[in-house]
C-alpha cells in the first residue's frame, strides 16, 4: 500500500513536470512569463504541491527562475548569452567526442553505436521529447567514455543554458531528420575508435547546431543589433539540435 501510493504522487509530480515543460518548450508560456502555481494546479486538476515541486525541477534544469517572494519565470536568455554558450559548447563536444573514440572500451563504443537506431526511429517518429532525451542519454555516455570529470562539471553549468533552445531548434520542421544524419558520422567514428574523425564530425554537427539556434532567436535590426524573435504560441510540435 505505502509504495503503491508513493508511485501515485511521484507519477503526479512526473507528469505536471512533462506538462509545464511542454508549455515553456512549444511557447504557450512565453519566456519571461510568470508562473502562477495555482493556476497551474487548477489547470491540471492537482494540489499546489506537486506543481511546486515540479517547478523546483524546472528551475534545476534551467527552464525557470524562482525568485522568493516574487515568483515563478521562464528563463531568459540573451542573444549575447546564446552566442557565448554555443561557442563554448563547439569547442567543448568536439573535445568530449574524441576523448569517448579514444578512451572508451570496445564494448563501450559498440553500445553508443548501437543507441544510433533508437535516434533514427525518433526522428522517423517525430519524437521531439523523446529524441532531446536520447541525445542526454547518448551524451552521458560519451561523457562515461571521455572519463573527465572537468568536461562533466562544464556541461553541467551549460545544459541549464541551452535545453529550450535545443527543443526549440529540434521543433523546427525537418530539424530532427538533419540532426539524426549529422550523429550518424559521430557514431561511426566512435565505435572504430578514431579519435580524429569523432572530434571533426562533432564540431561540423555544432557548428550547424549554432547557426541554426542563432536563427532561431535572434535577427538582425536595421542599426545591425539583435533582438530576440517572438515565438509563436502554439501547442502543435513539428520537426526540428
Amino acid at each position: 500500500m505505502g509504495t503503491s501510493l508513493r508511485l501515485r504522487v511521484l507519477s503526479a509530480k512526473d507528469v505536471v513536470i512533462e506538462e509545464i515543460r511542454a508549455l515553456i518548450h512549444n511557447g504557450t508560456v512565453a519566456s519571461g512569463e510568470r508562473i502562477s502555481t495555482d493556476e497551474l494546479a487548477e489547470r491540471f486538476g492537482v494540489s499546489r504541491t506537486p506543481v511546486r515541486d515540479a517547478l523546483q525541477q524546472l528551475s534545476v534544469e534551467g527552464l525557470v527562475t524562482i525568485t522568493p517572494r516574487v515568483g515563478v519565470f521562464v528563463r531568459e536568455i540573451s542573444p549575447q548569452e546564446i552566442t557565448d554558450v554555443y561557442q563554448i559548447k563547439t569547442a567543448l563536444e568536439p573535445m568530449m567526442a574524441a576523448w569517448a573514440a579514444q578512451r572508451g572500451t570496445p564494448e563501450q563504443r559498440a553500445a553508443f553505436h548501437g543507441t544510433f537506431d533508437e535516434l533514427e526511429r525518433l526522428a522517423r517518429a517525430n519524437d521531439v521529447q523523446g529524441y532531446v532525451r536520447a541525445l542526454e542519454e547518448r551524451r552521458e555516455a560519451l561523457l562515461a567514455m571521455a572519463g573527465s570529470d572537468g568536461l562533466r562539471d562544464s556541461f553541467a553549468v551549460l545544459d541549464g543554458r541551452v535545453r529550450l533552445l535545443r527543443f526549440r531548434n529540434l521543433s523546427q520542421p525537418g530539424r530532427l531528420t538533419v540532426s539524426a544524419s549529422q550523429h550518424r558520422p559521430i557514431a561511426e567514428a566512435i565505435e572504430a575508435g578514431d579519435a580524429e574523425a569523432a572530434y571533426t564530425a562533432m564540431q561540423k554537427h555544432m557548428l550547424d547546431a549554432t547557426a541554426r539556434v542563432r536563427l532561431l532567436v535572434v535577427t538582425a535590426q536595421p542599426n545591425g543589433n539583435p533582438t530576440p524573435i517572438t515565438y509563436a504560441k502554439s501547442s502543435k510540435r513539428t520537426e526540428g539540435d
